[in-house]
């Protein structure tokens, strides 16, 4: 008897040894941009070097484009041909505050594939929602159900079992970027973004769990 077996595609995306916060954000980003064939085209043909700065702290990285293989390293690399100043801690916001981008003239088509990529596609609120939901409850101090309300239009869903154990109220924009891991939940409640109702414990769980996807972790 012949049995089948499903290879898993291997990233070409790798970090640095001991990677700052934004070298793991990034790389969980490239590798979900991964998920789409004609994204995951453009990076491996990609040549050159994109930096992301922040313009508000510290915080930045070098995206090593490197035909076939991507290397995600903390800084501004000296090297770099195209640099990406924004206010990182506002990218998900819907009044983002458009980045400045330096170098783009001279490398245009690898200034167009970093947009691409940095900026993968996503499903609806609930379909992100049923994605992250599987990972949350990976772990057994989850609420063992969660139910979720979209503000605009009062739809609903539910996942895991009901009635649910705590519940998260926000925007479909706001919905979508804490299941896609580009906000941490904690951080959206204390900002009034978001909405929760149900146990501490649960409110520090799922703000664990959201920090440990946005890293992927």
């Amino acid at each position: 008897m012949t049995v089948e077996t499903t290879s898993v595609p291997t990233s070409i995306v790798e970090t640095e040894d001991d990677p700052t916060p934004i070298v793991m954000i990034l790389a969980t980003t490239l590798r979900r941009a991964e998920q789409t064939p004609k994204l995951a085209a453009m990076m491996a043909r990609a040549k050159g070097n994109v930096a992301l700065r922040s313009t508000v702290d510290p915080q930045a990285a070098t995206i090593r484009f490197e035909r076939g293989r991507v290397k995600v390293v903390r800084g501004v690399a000296p090297d770099t041909h195209v640099t990406i100043a924004t206010d990182v801690n506002r990218m998900s916001d819907e009044d983002a505050p458009k980045p400045k981008v330096r170098g783009a003239a001279l490398h245009l088509q690898l200034a167009l594939t970093a947009g691409k990529v940095l900026e993968p596609p996503t499903g609806t609120w609930q379909e992100e929602g049923s994605r992250f939901w599987t990972y949350v409850t990976a772990h057994p101090e989850s609420p063992k159900g969660l139910r979720v309300v979209c503000l605009d239009d009062r739809t609903e869903a539910t996942f895991g079992t009901a009635p649910a154990e705590y519940e998260i109220h926000g925007t479909a924009h706001r919905l979508s970027a804490l299941f896609t891991g580009n906000t941490v939940f904690g951080e959206d409640l204390l900002g009034g973004k978001l909405y929760g109702v149900g146990s501490l414990r649960h409110t520090a769980e799922l703000t664990g769990r959201s920090l440990a996807f946005m890293m992927g972790r």
